[in-house]
């Protein structure tokens, strides 16, 4: 199998330069050749996955963001809906009373809990 898609990827280099074809450049058919090559072995699904992993940690990083690992890279990529709050900033959506402050003198925070 390998030895067939290693010639069948030579062949798509070689027969284009060979017939002097002037419908694309020499680089073209390399590059096809190479595409060739990378899709048709099975080590590419291997390999795949590191690659596009190492794409996602450095269009992140030239974007500003730091990602500490792939199970968080993970993580973001289920994401469907993100909330943001007035600043901008990202929460975790668990929502705490940070004060209280009553309109009548008689209710408390314990009151209002009880109720």
């Amino acid at each position: 199998m390998f030895s067939a898609v290693v010639i069948i990827s030579i062949l798509v280099a070689v027969i284009p330069l060979a017939l002097k074809l002037k419908l694309r450049t020499e680089k073209y058919w390399i590059h096809i050749a190479l595409v060739v090559l990378v899709s048709a072995c099975p080590c590419a699904l291997i390999l795949s996955t590191p690659v596009a992993t190492f794409c996602a940690y450095t269009r992140a990083a030239t974007s500003g963001l730091l990602i500490k690992g792939g199970h968080h890279l993970e993580t973001l990529a289920k994401i469907k809906v993100m909330a943001f709050d007035k600043t901008g900033t990202i929460t975790k959506g668990d929502f705490v009373v940070t004060e209280f402050q009553s309109l009548s003198d008689d209710i408390d925070l314990n009151t209002l809990i009880y109720w």
